[in-house]
């Protein structure tokens, strides 16, 4: 197990190798409206608690990802960017999707928004590593 919690903190350790079935769209259903705590240690849990804080309570949330060179952080704020796309096209769709012949609501369309967020980040790093007058 890569991660444990320090009460509300989240702590990760890089396992160097990728596990995908860690971050699968399936992992990310499973902690959809679930509280800290209630299933194992994950970054998605600590996202879906920003994600749920977010949406119940209309006020801005942040997640600070912080660690040695190395470390992740990288790879874990892209984690936690494509669980809250996930989660936000979801929503989405849930108010205004399209259904499909079944009746069910297809949530297809929403992967756009996702890979679009997700492209964003190398834009965001730029600004992350930008020289500034305290660096």
């Amino acid at each position: 197990e890569i991660y444990t919690y320090t009460g509300s903190i989240l702590i990760a350790v890089n396992p160097f190798q990728r596990i995908p079935h860690l971050y699968d769209h399936h992992m990310m259903d499973q902690y959809r409206g679930t509280q800290l705590g209630e299933l194992s240690p994950h970054v998605f849990a600590v996202a879906e608690a920003a994600f749920r804080a977010m949406s119940k309570e209309k006020a801005s949330q942040s997640i600070l990802v912080s660690g040695e060179s190395g470390a992740g952080k990288t790879e874990t704020a892209k984690q936690i960017m494509q669980y809250l796309a996930h989660m936000g096209g979801r929503c989405a769709d849930a108010d205004g999707g399209e259904t499909g012949g079944d009746g069910d609501v297809e949530f297809d369309h929403a992967r756009p928004v996702e890979q679009q967020v997700l492209e964003s980040n190398p834009l965001l790093e730029a600004f992350g590593n930008a020289k500034t007058v305290r660096n």
